[in-house]
Protein backbone atom coordinates (compact mmCIF):
# COMPACT_ATOMS: atom_id res chain seq x y z
CA UNK A 1 0.00 0.00 0.00
CA UNK A 2 1.24 2.90 -1.05
CA UNK A 3 1.12 6.08 1.11
CA UNK A 4 0.07 9.49 0.21
CA UNK A 5 3.34 11.07 0.18
CA UNK A 6 4.88 8.65 -2.08
CA UNK A 7 1.70 8.51 -4.74
CA UNK A 8 2.51 11.18 -7.56
CA UNK A 9 0.06 12.89 -9.66
CA UNK A 10 0.14 12.35 -13.27
CA UNK A 11 -0.92 14.86 -15.84
CA UNK A 12 -1.92 12.51 -17.89
CA UNK A 13 -5.38 11.59 -19.02
CA UNK A 14 -7.71 8.61 -19.71
CA UNK A 15 -8.33 7.36 -22.91
CA UNK A 16 -10.30 9.75 -25.07
CA UNK A 17 -13.92 9.54 -24.39
CA UNK A 18 -12.94 6.99 -21.22
CA UNK A 19 -14.26 8.39 -18.00
CA UNK A 20 -11.88 7.70 -15.47
CA UNK A 21 -14.28 7.01 -12.83
CA UNK A 22 -16.35 4.36 -15.76
CA UNK A 23 -13.15 2.79 -15.39
CA UNK A 24 -13.00 2.25 -11.92
CA UNK A 25 -16.26 1.07 -11.79
CA UNK A 26 -15.54 -1.57 -14.28
CA UNK A 27 -13.33 -2.93 -11.74
CA UNK A 28 -15.62 -2.74 -8.66
CA UNK A 29 -18.61 -4.67 -11.20
CA UNK A 30 -19.51 -6.07 -8.01
CA UNK A 31 -20.03 -3.08 -5.65
CA UNK A 32 -23.57 -2.16 -4.27
CA UNK A 33 -25.75 0.57 -5.29
CA UNK A 34 -24.72 2.69 -2.80
CA UNK A 35 -20.42 2.83 -4.25
CA UNK A 36 -22.38 2.85 -7.94
CA UNK A 37 -24.03 6.22 -6.41
CA UNK A 38 -20.61 7.52 -4.91
CA UNK A 39 -18.99 6.83 -7.96
CA UNK A 40 -21.46 9.18 -9.81
CA UNK A 41 -21.09 11.57 -7.05
CA UNK A 42 -17.67 11.69 -7.37
CA UNK A 43 -17.22 11.42 -11.36
CA UNK A 44 -19.74 15.30 -11.08
CA UNK A 45 -17.22 16.41 -8.69
CA UNK A 46 -14.50 15.64 -10.87
CA UNK A 47 -16.24 17.17 -14.08
CA UNK A 48 -16.79 20.20 -12.01
CA UNK A 49 -13.29 20.85 -10.64
CA UNK A 50 -12.19 20.13 -14.82
CA UNK A 51 -14.59 23.00 -15.28
CA UNK A 52 -13.45 25.75 -12.33
CA UNK A 53 -9.78 24.84 -13.63
CA UNK A 54 -10.81 25.60 -17.32
CA UNK A 55 -12.17 29.47 -16.19
CA UNK A 56 -8.98 29.78 -13.99
CA UNK A 57 -6.78 28.56 -16.95
CA UNK A 58 -9.23 30.90 -19.64
CA UNK A 59 -8.56 33.43 -17.22
CA UNK A 60 -4.71 33.35 -17.55
CA UNK A 61 -4.77 33.01 -20.82
CA UNK A 62 -6.43 36.61 -21.08
CA UNK A 63 -4.28 38.09 -19.20
CA UNK A 64 -1.40 36.81 -21.38
CA UNK A 65 -2.62 37.23 -24.42
CA UNK A 66 -3.56 41.19 -23.34
CA UNK A 67 0.27 41.62 -21.86
CA UNK A 68 1.66 40.28 -25.34
CA UNK A 69 -0.92 42.78 -27.49
CA UNK A 70 1.17 46.04 -28.25
CA UNK A 71 -1.88 47.64 -28.81
CA UNK A 72 -3.18 46.92 -24.71
CA UNK A 73 -4.59 49.88 -23.13
CA UNK A 74 -4.53 51.15 -18.97
CA UNK A 75 -7.93 50.46 -19.12
CA UNK A 76 -7.46 46.69 -20.42
CA UNK A 77 -5.41 46.07 -17.79
CA UNK A 78 -6.97 47.70 -15.28
CA UNK A 79 -10.65 45.97 -16.59
CA UNK A 80 -8.80 42.38 -15.69
CA UNK A 81 -7.30 43.17 -12.60
CA UNK A 82 -10.42 44.81 -10.78
CA UNK A 83 -12.39 42.79 -12.67
CA UNK A 84 -12.27 40.09 -10.17
CA UNK A 85 -11.15 37.53 -12.88
CA UNK A 86 -11.93 33.72 -11.20
CA UNK A 87 -11.96 34.09 -7.73
CA UNK A 88 -15.07 32.52 -6.76
CA UNK A 89 -14.43 29.68 -9.50
CA UNK A 90 -10.82 29.35 -7.22
CA UNK A 91 -13.21 29.13 -4.34
CA UNK A 92 -15.80 26.60 -5.62
CA UNK A 93 -12.63 24.76 -6.84
CA UNK A 94 -11.14 24.18 -3.44
CA UNK A 95 -14.56 22.87 -1.97
CA UNK A 96 -14.63 20.57 -5.12
CA UNK A 97 -11.70 19.31 -4.33
CA UNK A 98 -12.54 18.75 -1.13
CA UNK A 99 -15.09 17.08 -1.78
CA UNK A 100 -13.20 14.82 -4.25
CA UNK A 101 -10.77 13.83 -1.67
CA UNK A 102 -13.39 13.26 1.18
CA UNK A 103 -15.33 10.46 -1.84
CA UNK A 104 -11.96 8.97 -2.79
CA UNK A 105 -11.51 7.84 1.03
CA UNK A 106 -14.73 6.96 0.81
CA UNK A 107 -14.06 4.97 -2.63
CA UNK A 108 -10.93 3.70 -0.86
CA UNK A 109 -12.70 2.72 2.29
CA UNK A 110 -15.50 0.48 0.50
CA UNK A 111 -12.61 -1.90 -1.73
Amino acid sequence: MKTAAAIEISSQASAPGEDAVDALRRRLAGSTAREHVLLDFLSDDLREARDAMGAVAAYVEAVEKTLSDGRTSQGRLMALAMGGGPIDQIEYLSTVLLSVRRRLAQVAARM
